[in-house]
């Protein structure tokens, strides 16, 4: 029952593809106009965006936006909260995380990210339990950020109420809730609460006791269930994800071979 959303990355690479032979400063406007509608906050804003985008794009864009439902990729449609991620940061940075564990056998490659998991986590419990505050810290952090810069600004009230978006307010909600006398910190999503942080690494994930199959009793009239017949493709396995279309891989320079590669000194493997 989860709500799923799309990357925005992958959608905005997907649409530069389906866009191609177009002149270039009018595709990399259509692509700007499409950021725009994803991150639109209200359904008034998402529209008003959504037009120029169309008009614009004409039946290309408008066949491209038939495919995928807004609740998918807007944060107006979207019926979950977001919390201002638009990018699979935790898949990408998993993938990566587990990229030597990757290589093993099933059974052992199981029982290597168990272990991970289990210190990592009891690793997040032992920090968590030296916050005494009541937000996160890094989330306290751009509330004073927020604070420092609303400082100079007049505040003049209207009667109204004060809401913010995507469960954290930024600097020009901060000056207000603020200066109308207003706990800061009760405008602020539970999510990025020091508690919710604390829950989440509650848990323990206890050791294994043996990775091996069990003994199974067969009774003669019952049937065991093989694996099925699988056939070694060609060629050396594929070890890195498949990338979209345009992706670009970021250059850097390692500092180990001082080779400008998508590599770095750590998983360096070039002779010295």
């Amino acid at each position: 029952m989860a709500f799923h959303t799309y990357c925005l990355y992958h959608l905005k690479m997907n649409l530069r593809h389906h866009l191609r032979g177009m002149f270039h400063g009018l595709k990399e406007k259509l692509i700007t106009l499409f950021g725009k509608c994803a991150y639109a906050p209200t359904e008034e804003t998402f529209h008003q965006c959504l037009v120029e985008l169309k008009t614009e794009g004409g039946s290309r864009v408008e066949k491209f936006l038939d495919d995928i439902p807004y609740d998918h990729w807007s944060n107006a449609y979207f019926r979950g909260q977001r919390f201002g991620e638009m990018w699979p940061n935790a898949a990408e940075f998993f993938n990566s995380w587990i990229r030597e564990e990757r290589q093993l056998p099933i059974t052992k490659l199981i029982d290597s990210v168990r272990i991970k998991l289990m210190r990592k986590i009891a690793k997040r419990r032992e920090l968590v339990n030296k916050w005494n505050g009541l937000i996160c810290p890094k989330i306290e952090t751009k509330l004073h950020d927020g604070f420092n810069t609303s400082r100079p600004w007049i505040v003049s009230s209207s009667g109204n109420d004060v809401y913010e978006l995507k469960g954290f307010p930024y600097a020009h909600a901060i000056g207000v809730i603020q200066k109308s006398g207003h706990d800061l910190s009760l405008f602020v999503d539970q999510y990025f609460y020091v508690q919710s942080y604390r829950e989440s690494y509650s848990f323990s994930i206890y050791p294994v006791p043996s990775i091996w199959k069990p003994d199974c009793n067969v009774d003669g009239d019952n049937e065991v269930v093989l694996p099925p017949l699988s056939k070694k493709q060609p060629g050396r396995p594929n070890k890195k994800r498949i990338r979209s279309n345009g992706e670009k891989v970021r250059q850097i320079t390692c500092s180990r071979c001082g080779k400008v590669d998508n590599h770095n000194k750590k998983s360096c493997n070039e002779a010295l």
